[in-house]
């Protein structure tokens, strides 16, 4: 059983008795759960962790899909898992599936009959996701002592059967993220010969995992880490191995020279002989050599003289969203991460960051004006804000039609704590902020749902009001008066010499807003 500490949120009040919750992942090797005490005063008690494997990953990775079996062998594994939770009486249970269930052809169908089986949701996290809840999951579990200095970068790096993600924090807001397409499973299927001898297969991996990298570093500064900190069940193995107690929380710490004479050793034996040296299971000795060898390559990239390793995985970042709902606690630190991440996209995109932030406040002020009337979930006004901030980034690449290039910037960059769809949602308010509302004929967002439609148009509307406010003099927008006469809506402002300045680009921006609200818009002092 993994061991994991008691972690903390923000406290809500007098004590209550605990909540028990329990989270699920459906990895590429196996299915884990981990069950946790969740109590009012904010500390979160890991109770129970389980872990059953199945190889959804050499499935996926070789043929495109799940087999009925290992379908069969998963909701089985489920269902023993269901029995645990009713003896602790566990309420709620979160289901996540990854790379192995995302990539695969047949994964609806998975989840259906997981559905139809166990009553139970699963919800496929796209990588986005999965960055924000490995990282989460390294907070809590250090809290106070997670590294906060604002001089220093801190790498958290976690290599999984399909995938490897890489995060960069500064002053403990993430500044960098990516998610490479090379896992352990992944390399075995694909790379390993088993009439091979042990070197060549090592060096068929290394010379995988150096391309992948040597890509990754035109867009990922390995060589400003100062700190690296590893995660899951490889780094742990090497830590009970060779590490020592470190001066961050109850992370161990790992000399990279010590871990290089480690893995040199790994690379000489067969799997039957690492099980029987190490006391380690046959799947997990299966993904030693090549996880190794990746995370060997990565810390040679940063240089540093040492790692750390922690106990946390990305099912105590789940349990952790988890226990802030249902304690009805407000992540705002989340939020101001997806924000300084847009900031930081918008700086690498020279825009006017100043002028972009005060869009951003006449945006909210908006937004809270209208969000009880016209339904307007809070969790959109993230959105609308990240495209407030990011809506001239377009013209890094050419002033003619920068709204389109912004569109393509935001769509294939990546922004920590949005969702896939969050951020094709933020590309598209910020593309419909300027010029032409949504027309049939633009066929990629008549694709959408209608209800995400309606969701873009409203907040691209509203962004087209603020940056029509931006225009000229700065307004403090809670010196803002709105005003409603029937199907007119008016904006008063503070005396302002260049109110017909904004009343201008109101004329040739605001008909949207119109169409969209049914108000006609007016500024007047």
């Amino acid at each position: 059983m993994e061991s994991f500490d008691d972690f903390a949120l923000e406290p809500v009040g007098k004590s209550l008795p605990p909540k028990i919750l329990a989270a699920v992942d459906i990895g590429t090797n196996s299915i884990r759960a981990a069950i946790a005490e969740s109590y009012s005063d904010g500390r979160l008690k890991i109770i129970e962790q389980l872990n059953r494997g199945v190889w959804f990953g050499k499935e996926t990775f070789q043929r495109g899909g799940l087999s009925a079996q290992s379908m069969r062998a998963g909701i089985e594994i489920l269902k023993m898992f269901q029995k645990r939770f009713a003896e602790y009486h566990v309420e709620p249970v979160r289901v996540v599936a990854t790379a192995s269930i995302r990539e695969a052809s047949n994964a609806d169908i998975f989840i259906d009959r997981i559905k139809i089986s166990t009553g139970l949701d699963v919800k496929i996290i796209d990588s986005s996701e999965e960055i924000q809840l490995s990282v989460t999951a390294i907070q809590e579990e250090l809290g106070d002592d997670f590294p906060r200095d604002e001089s220093k970068n801190v790498l958290i790096v976690n290599v999984g059967g399909g995938s490897t993600l890489l995060a960069i924090l500064r002053g403990g807001t993430v500044i960098h993220s990516q998610i490479l397409n090379i896992g352990t499973i992944r390399m075995r299927e694909f790379l390993t010969d088993p009439n091979d001898s042990l070197e060549n297969n090592a060096a068929i991996f290394r010379h995988a995992i150096h391309e992948t990298l040597t890509s990754a570093e035109a867009f990922f500064p390995f060589h400003e880490v100062d700190l690296a900190l590893a995660m899951g069940s490889e780094p742990r193995f090497v830590g009970k191995q060779i590490g020592r107690p470190s001066k961050i929380g109850d992370l161990q710490s790992v000399r990279t020279s010590r871990f290089d004479g480690l893995v040199e050793r790994c690379m000489k034996m067969e799997t039957p002989q690492l099980c029987q040296t190490f006391g380690i299971n046959f799947q997990t000795a299966e993904m030693t050599v090549p996880a190794l060898l990746t995370y060997q390559e990565i810390f040679q990239r940063t240089k540093v003289p040492s790692f750390l390793v922690g106990s946390a995985s990305m099912r105590h970042g789940v349990l952790r969203v988890m226990a802030s709902e249902v304690w009805g606690l407000e992540n705002l630190d989340y939020q101001n991460d997806v924000l300084d991440a847009a900031r930081s996209l918008a700086e690498k995109y020279r825009v006017d960051l100043d002028s972009a932030n005060q869009t951003e406040k006449l945006a909210i002020r908006i937004f809270d004006e209208l969000k009880n009337e016209y339904a307007l979930p809070q969790r959109s006004c993230l959105l609308l804000r990240a495209a407030a901030i990011l809506q001239y980034c377009g013209c890094f690449v050419s002033n003619r039609s920068f709204h389109k290039h912004s569109f393509y910037l935001i769509s294939n960059s990546e922004i920590f704590g949005l969702r896939d769809y969050e951020k094709e949602m933020t590309a598209y308010i910020a593309r419909y902020s300027f010029r032409s509302a949504p027309k049939p004929s633009h066929q990629a967002f008549m694709s959408l749902s209608r209800e995400t439609r309606v969701a873009i148009s409203k907040l691209a509307a509203i962004l087209r009001v603020a940056d029509a406010l931006n225009h000229g003099n700065p307004i403090d927008p809670d010196t803002l008066q709105f005003k409603r006469e029937e199907n007119d809506l008016y904006i008063i402002l503070p005396p302002d010499d260049t109110l017909l300045l904004k009343n201008r680009s109101l004329s040739s921006q605001g008909r949207m807003f119109e169409d969209v609200f049914g108000l006609r818009i007016f500024f007047m002092s």
